[in-house]
């Protein structure tokens, strides 16, 4: 499962599932994690296509 889909699945489970506060702190925690972690992704993904249009010219 890619960052994209587990950001989106919970999502969903926050929007539409009963938690108790420690639960939802915990989903809210994951998913400000995976939030970070997909920012990290996309840099990286952006500097290594500057580095392969780069390399084209």
């Amino acid at each position: 499962m890619t960052t994209l889909d587990q950001i989106n699945e919970l999502r969903a489970e926050l929007q539409s599932c009963f938690f108790t506060k420690a639960e939802r702190a915990s989903a809210e925690a994951e998913l400000a994690s995976l939030l970070a972690q997909a920012q990290s992704e996309k840099e990286q993904f952006e500097r290594h296509l500057g580095e392969i249009l780069a390399d084209l010219e």
